[in-house]
């Protein structure tokens, strides 16, 4: 990626690279392992690990923290300054957890989740299909453990059937306290009305005060749970929209090269690792 330019090849970049603040970089999960099953690649742990010892480094993910032990080893993760997991709604530090969001999710909702599955017309429904946390709530038809396969069996059926925006439109009406996302292709991410993910920003200012954010976000955050955290950017922060590992790796080179053309004390450290 070049300084003022926008990065088209994978989306774009919303705002030039600025020298102003302390840079802190935030992941999505998703454009670093795929997969829901998935693991990070070994080789780009290692490369993860020692830009994250240079930079303030976070995870965003709409997953759970133990779908993030299982995608990221355990040096990948604790190489992160923190792990912002269940959409945000919880912030986990090193070794355990920093910051909870708590929310009650009333016994309607749940009946009417419950009315949903059992009225889905699709034939292959596979059990459990809610992971709840202490704030959020993902329902995936297809089943939460469901494997490649079946989601996109589910998914391809779903775009035929349209199932998933008239739950939406549906779940609007009855629960207007409630904010329901479409987070992928086959689930649904619902939280509650009174929090917001620009509650990232806030938090990632309490630890870092002159932080210019740059976000590595796959598209489906950005214009689902994630589009709070987006339009609460500021002017020096930097969004840019990836869809898959290499782009991240891409991106990273060229920080890294910066960081060394820069001539700063943390050029020598960094220097072991610059791409050819």
């Amino acid at each position: 990626m070049l300084p003022y330019s926008e990065f088209t090849s994978v989306g774009k970049v919303s705002n030039p690279f600025s020298e102003a603040g302390e840079k802190v970089f935030l992941f999505d999960l998703d454009t670093l392992v795929p997969s829901p099953f998935g693991r990070l690649d070994e080789k780009f742990a290692r490369y993860l690990c020692d830009f994250a010892q240079q930079r303030p480094c976070y995870l965003l993910t709409n997953a759970n923290y133990g779908e993030v032990m299982n995608r990221l080893p355990s040096h990948v993760r604790r190489a992160f300054a923190g792990v912002f997991a269940a959409a945000a709604t919880e912030l986990w530090g090193k070794y355990d957890i920093q910051v909870r969001h708590e929310h009650d999710f009333s016994d309607d909702l749940y009946e009417f989740l419950v009315k949903v599955v059992q009225t889905s017309a699709f034939s292959d429904k596979r059990s459990p299909m809610l992971d709840n946390g202490s704030a959020s709530l993902r329902m995936r038809l297809s089943g939460t453990h469901s494997t490649a396969n079946q989601r996109a069996a589910y998914a391809t059926w779903e775009q035929e059937q349209g199932e998933l925006p008239a739950i939406m439109n549906e779940f609007r009406i009855r629960f207007p306290d409630y904010r329901i996302y479409r987070d992928s292709d086959t689930s649904l991410l619902i939280l509650p009305a009174t929090f917001s993910t620009a509650l990232v920003r806030s938090q990632l200012l309490m630890r870092h005060k002159t932080a210019c954010l740059i976000g590595y976000l796959s598209p489906q955050s950005v214009t689902s749970y994630a589009a709070p955290l987006c339009e609460a950017l500021l002017g020096e922060d930097v969004l840019s929209h990836i869809s898959a590992p290499s782009d991240v790796s891409q991106l990273l080179s060229y920080e890294i090269r910066h960081m060394v053309s820069g001539g700063s004390a943390e050029a020598a450290t960094v220097s072991g690792f610059v791409e050819a």
